[in-house]
């Protein structure tokens, strides 16, 4: 038998291997997971005072909890007022017409702030950064090595209504740690005691400070709150649908609103989230592109949807081999999933050249996507892609004398009562007309009614009475789908049968389970919001329509 090796064989052998891996002492100390608890009810929300009273001086100022952070605004050719705190937070302002629009960029996010006339030309009103409920919140903390011996950061709340985090500029330094959000820009500075992590969070000038402990990862259970829901409009015969929700049985359903004839009959909210959270629609806001599209045609902006793509493009990316018949794509062909292009995003045996994981990798996002090699012939197979409706956003935002996002607004979502909301950017900051918007579930059903009526919303013609009946129509078949869907302008179709009845749906629908029904059968519309990502559940709100609204709606 060989004799056992020395202890100090072993330490020198150890001392090596922890070389080799460039890891400290006291960076082993903090890998793995932390948990602290924030108790401040509204973190980081803000009052916000926009005062134009004097127009060599427009500022706006947002008042949190312990600060004060004032920016000023000056204008651009375009006659729209910008300012900027940092890196953190843009702010756009629209002082035209009776109301500003205002809107507050924070990275990929587009937020937009509803002001009140507080005197002649000052406005106040408030502003979350984080998505958020009653405290207390539970904020997770990750941190990891890899493969190289780098560190890395994970950060996430527990709770569902906040946003999910992605920390970037980690840096550690002896007992010190920091890093930033990139998605809500928060700054992370931590210094390392016994057993703790003492946190200081900042944006703007306001702080926030809390004690992170060790915390076990297999107990997080992200996403899943305290289960806690509450009804605005309640409705007896949808008590069955609030046990299972509750219950778990229909596990991730985040909120349900019912309209019948123009009047919501059932709402109700779960896991913790509450009527004014917005919720991530994600693809389901394509739908709401299909109705700019139609708003930009009936005002001559463009002509019809039957114009080539190749006409707005070309000129720009004189790179692009238009080849193979992809000069004839047009915007017919993007609205409904029809273009031919290798931009699909799911249901191959392959991986699509431009499908949204990997455009959204590249520099340019609308490049990569033209580049995309033609399989089909424009108009002869539909295959759904977030990179066909992306490829809409430039277009209408390039024929506009202000920012797409101001016009949707002014066209759109002001007519519609809608002015708490998000907007997911492209890598160019403009709004993403392949998904990632967040709204209120009340305002997706107040989206669908206008569809439901015709384009009419409290006697106003806002989409064009055509441009509805057009995009809810069955274009084409959606092949890389399991069901086959018939697919209109950005509109997934769908059947449900009762009985020996079937009832059209025409449905907008994003990745986890968003979804809205629109029923013209029987003047019904249906918003369900989840949060089944990574389940299998996606589908579960058409069990729901199908097992538990449409019975007790029919009978």
């Amino acid at each position: 038998m060989k004799d056992m090796p020395s202890i100090s064989h072993l330490m020198k052998a150890l001392i090596l291997f922890l070389l080799s891996f460039d890891i400290s002492w006291g960076q082993l100390e903090v890998l793995g997971g932390w948990e602290g608890r924030i108790t401040v009810a509204n973190p980081f929300g803000f009052n916000v005072l926009l005062d134009a009273s004097d127009e060599r001086d427009v500022f706006v100022e947002l008042q949190g909890n312990k600060s004060i952070t004032r920016i000023g605004l000056s204008a651009g050719s375009d006659g729209i007022l910008r300012g900027s705190f940092e890196n953190q937070l843009r702010v756009s302002v629209d002082l035209e017409g009776a109301e500003p629009i205002v809107f507050f960029q924070i990275n990929h996010h587009l937020c937009a702030i509803a002001l009140q006339s507080d005197r002649q030309n000052v406005w106040q009103g408030k502003w979350q950064l984080l998505l958020g409920q009653a405290p207390p919140y539970t904020l997770l903390l990750s941190l990891d090595s890899n493969s190289d011996s780098s560190l890395y950061a994970s950060i996430f709340f527990k709770e569902p209504t906040f946003h999910y985090m992605l920390a970037e500029q980690f840096r550690i330094e002896e007992n010190r740690i920091s890093f930033v959000d990139l998605r809500s820009q928060i700054h992370f500075e931590g210094t390392l005691g016994d057993q703790v992590i003492h946190m200081r969070l900042r944006f703007l000038n306001e702080e926030l400070f809390l004690d992170m402990r060790p915390s076990d990862r297999r107990q997080w259970a992200l996403g899943k709150g305290s289960g806690a829901s509450y009804s605005e409009v309640a409705d007896s015969r949808f008590e069955r649908l609030v046990r299972d929700i509750e219950s778990d049985t229909l596990e991730r359903t985040h909120a349900v609103v019912i309209s019948e004839e123009d009047s919501i009959v059932f709402e109700h909210y779960f896991d913790d989230f509450a009527k004014d959270v917005l919720h991530d629609t994600r693809s389901a806001a394509k739908s709401f592109a299909s109705a700019i599209v139609g708003i930009a045609i009936d005002e001559r902006l463009l002509p019809h949807e039957f114009l080539d793509i190749k006409s707005f493009y070309e000129d720009k990316y004189s790179e692009i081999d238009w080849t193979g018949q992809k000069d004839k794509v047009n915007l017919f062909h993007l609205m409904t999933m029809s273009s031919g292009m290798d931009a699909i995003d799911f249901g191959l045996n392959r991986t699509s050249f431009a499908n949204e994981g990997n455009y959204q990798r590249q520099n340019d996002w609308t490049k990569h996507i033209l580049q995309a090699p033609m399989v089909k012939a424009p108009g002869s197979e539909g295959n759904y892609g977030s990179g066909s409706p992306h490829l809409i956003g430039p277009i209408i935002d390039n024929l506009l004398e202000s920012k797409l996002e101001f016009y949707m607004h002014r066209r759109l979502f002001r007519p519609l009562g809608i002015t708490n909301y998000r907007i997911q950017l492209t890598n160019e900051s403009r709004p993403y007309f392949g998904g990632g918007w967040y709204l209120r579930p009340v305002d997706l059903v107040r989206f669908g009614q206008l569809y439901l009526n015709n384009g009419i919303h409290k006697e106003e013609q806002i989409i064009p009475g055509q441009w509805v009946e057009k995009s809810m129509e069955r274009h084409v078949v959606l092949e890389n789908t399991f069901d086959k869907n018939p697919y209109g302008y950005l509109f997934w179709h769908k059947d449900y049968w009762f009985g020996d009845k079937s009832f059209a749906s025409v449905e907008a629908r994003g990745a986890g389970g968003q979804y809205i029904f629109i029923v013209p059968k029987l003047k019904l519309v249906v918003a369900i919001l989840s949060g089944n990502y990574t389940n299998n559940k996606a589908f579960q709100p058409e069990r729901i329509f199908r097992e538990y609204i449409l019975p007790h709606v029919l009978n």
